[in-house]
């Protein structure tokens, strides 16, 4: 008879791996596995490895149940944005699961379609599966999506716009004061007639924001617009293109048209070109958001660059430092930029312009 052995071997377990299987597998604690899993940045990049191949070879998944059972929370965030067609809200998205994930929360993601009782229901459905958190974006919301926040308790914040109403914390930048140092760059280059498309359902307060920050620029200039020189429309490359053929049929004289998103913009310009008009030596367009294709389009488009990234983190660390329970402020304001690119020009002499609206004229 063989002799036994005078030490254990450990085996593989059968059924559901646990914390303390991979710290055996590991061959570190059950604290140290712990802290790779809540705060890798704090363990050692070796350990950390030792865990990862720990954690892959018992195929191990966190009891998500039972740590909310014993903490009180799900660890899960809940996001509602108004689309994700948009780069500029996908890219605040993926910046704001990033840091949950460093951080061992999980994000869940509604849509609201710019429609604020799909926002209800969808914040209404984050609430439902036991959220720790959420953010939202804009500070336009139904009073009953204020109040079921309200109700449930959880910390909020509200993203894109530096301050929002009814006093919920937010995170973003100056819509306002960007458009409107945006026009008194167009003024200073000599434009003095303006159009403008605008993106303005009841729930975008961000684009109202733009349209205002427009208006009083130029009306600290004396230059007040006729209703048929703002044009309202979706967020849409072929509402960007109607749009811009419906101002410069009404309004031929114009030589800058501002847009609210660099989506519009870039339809707008489009339109321009099929109508003769050459952007910039004819008139200028400029958008909002500094999306990818804002600077690879012909010409590359002026624009207002929005911290898509900076505002995802931010609202990811606002939310993390909220249902710990520490000191979080009440408002960020982040710093926009304005980015002068190839569609901007100084407005054009008369002459031109009467060149250009021939051209357009013929081809109506």
């Amino acid at each position: 008879m063989a002799p036994k052995s005078s030490s254990t071997t450990w085996s593989r377990p059968t059924g559901r791996a646990k914390i303390e299987d991979v710290a055996r597998e590991a061959g570190v604690s059950s604290a140290t596995v712990s802290r790779v899993l809540n705060h890798p940045a704090v363990v050692r990049p070796e350990l950390r490895d030792k865990v990862a191949r720990a954690i892959a070879k018992l195929s191990y998944t966190r009891d998500s149940a039972g740590r909310a059972l014993k903490s009180g929370r799900m660890r899960t965030i809940g996001a509602v944005v108004p689309t994700l067609g948009l780069s500029i809200f996908a890219d605040g998205i993926e910046a704001l699961q990033n840091r949950l994930s460093e951080a061992g929360y999980t994000l869940l993601i509604g849509n609201a379609q710019y429609d604020q009782q799909r926002e209800l229901q969808e914040m209404r459905s984050l609430l439902e599966r036991g959220i720790d958190g959420a953010a939202l974006v804009g500070g336009s919301h139904s009073p009953e999506l204020r109040e079921l926040i309200r109700q449930a308790g959880v910390p909020v914040i509200t993203t894109y716009v530096s301050k929002a109403s009814n006093g919920m914390p937010a995170i973003g930048i100056d819509n306002e004061a960007a458009t409107r140092e945006l026009t008194r760059y167009l003024l200073d280059i000599g434009h003095l007639s303006f159009g403008i498309i605008a993106n303005v359902p009841p729930s975008n307060d961000r684009s109202r924001s733009r349209l205002t920050g427009v208006q009083k620029a130029l009306m600290q200039a004396g230059i007040e617009l006729k209703p048929t020189q703002i044009i309202k429309a979706d967020h849409s490359l072929a509402q960007g293109r109607s749009a811009f053929r419906q101002l410069i049929t009404d309004h031929p004289e114009i030589t800058a048209v501002i847009c609210t998103t660099d989506t519009l913009a870039i339809g707008a310009a489009a339109e321009a070109r099929k109508l003769g008009f050459k952007v910039p030596q004819h008139l200028s367009i400029t958008g909002f958001d500094d999306i990818e294709i804002a600077s690879q389009v012909d010409p590359p488009l002026t624009t207002v660059g929005v911290p898509a990234g900076e505002i995802g983190r931010g609202a990811a660390d606002y939310l993390i430092n909220a249902i710990s329970g520490l000191s979080v402020p009440k408002n960020i304001q982040l710093p926009y930029r304005i980015i002068m690119r190839g569609s901007t020009a100084p407005a054009p002499p008369s002459l031109a312009r009467k060149s250009a609206k021939t051209n357009a004229l013929r081809n109506r």
